[in-house]
């Protein structure tokens, strides 16, 4: 594991910090960890992982421990892309200071958690629809990317009805004009183009459909 460039101050625990009943050892011990990797005006990029395993815990009670953190105001949380975040430490180079409330950082981190829980939980949602139109699709080809494009496209706004009523006029469509397989586009095609807006000309079944014409003629000649 790569070292992580750290302002090294010693084992020293500021008072502030060792009386605060409110944390754990644990809690004291990331602490001083997250603000000995602030390095001059730059944060602290470790992740997860990394403070665990320096810690010897596990990576839940890093991240239990670094909303607590956040919730006293001893960290902030500067940047966070979905991969990799800063940490600023609160704490002063010399002394340690009062700190001041600063309920936006937690709320930070809780509604990023959210919005990727439900990021997750869409995906799932969206794959099992896609496996069921996807047997509904007539030319089974590319499929990975036919995913894809779902997934996106569900996530922009498109619903799981449009599309599949468009796979179904599509069929129709193919159906009625006897297409072979190779003139039909592969699921891939059709997906990434959003076919299910094209519009397919169906023609009207006839009311005889169905029926035997020569005897109906015949019925009409006994009556």
């Amino acid at each position: 594991m790569e070292e992580n460039k750290r302002n090294f101050k010693g084992v020293w625990i500021p008072k502030e910090v060792w009386l605060d009943n409110r944390l754990t050892a644990l809690d004291k011990i990331i602490l001083i960890e997250i603000d000995s990797l602030n390095f001059e005006d730059k944060g602290c990029f470790a992740s997860n992982e990394y403070l665990a395993d320096f810690c010897q815990c596990s990576t839940t009670k890093v991240s239990l421990a670094i909303s607590k953190l956040i919730k006293y105001d001893y960290i902030s949380l500067e940047k966070f892309n979905g991969r990799q975040r800063e940490l600023k430490s609160r704490l002063s180079k010399n002394e340690r200071q009062t700190f001041k409330k600063c309920k936006a950082d937690f709320q930070k981190v809780k509604d990023n958690n959210i919005y990727y829980n439900n990021k997750l939980n869409n995906k799932e949602k969206y794959k099992k629809e896609f496996s069921e139109l996807w047997q509904m699709y007539p030319n089974k080809k590319d499929k990975e990317r036919a995913m894809t494009c779902y997934i996106k496209y569900r996530d922009n706004g498109t619903t799981f009805e449009e599309i599949k009523k468009g796979i179904e006029n599509y069929t129709a469509y193919i159906n009625q004009n006897n297409i072979d397989i190779e003139f039909i586009k592969n699921g891939g095609t059709w997906f990434y183009r959003k076919c299910w807006q094209d519009e397919y000309k169906l023609e009207e079944k006839s009311s005889f459909a169905g029926y035997d014409l020569e005897a109906y003629e015949k019925m009409l000649e006994e009556s």
